[in-house]
């Protein structure tokens, strides 16, 4: 008698288990902001004026005591303005590239990189850092704010 009172409970307990562990995972697909573009790379994205520099080297660049081990470390040099008379913030990490295998890189967090706020109708300059393999290039370098429905890319001209 005992015996059967232990199997309704564990019975309930598989139920409550699995209902908990098999919920859908609903990911929410950003709306892309369609960006202008002018004859340079200059664009306009969601109130800021856009601007890439060159993708360069920056080994002189990797702190005392990283390992990067088959990676380079490469620099992408950006300007932004803020368009409107409200700070917009931007960081390093709404930017992220494509390389020549079709791998997506986020930033390789460095000090001094993006990771502020630009007050209304000011200008940044800044850089921003990524580990790449050495033996690949970098294609496309994409900025995407989810926050502010964001969406850019460049191709990097060879």
């Amino acid at each position: 008698m005992k015996r059967f009172k232990w199997i309704p409970l564990l019975l309930l307990s598989v139920f409550c288990i699995t209902a908990c562990t098999n919920e859908p995972v609903v990911t929410k697909e950003p709306k892309k902001v369609q960006a202008s573009f002018s004859e340079d790379n200059k664009v306009n994205v969601a109130s800021l004026d856009m601007e890439v520099g060159k993708v360069t080297d920056a080994k002189k660049d990797i702190p005392f005591g990283d390992k990067l081990g088959n990676n380079k470390l490469v620099k992408l040099d950006v300007t932004l303005k803020n368009t409107t008379e409200y700070g917009i913030p931007i960081a390093a990490s709404t930017f992220h590239v494509l390389d020549s295998s079709g791998k997506y890189h986020a930033n390789y967090a460095m000090e001094g990189e993006l990771g502020q706020v630009i007050p209304g109708g000011e200008v940044l300059e800044g850089m921003i850092y990524f580990a790449i393999p050495e033996e690949r290039t970098i294609e496309k370098v994409i900025y995407e704010d989810e926050a502010r429905s964001a969406y850019q890319e460049w191709k990097v001209e060879k």
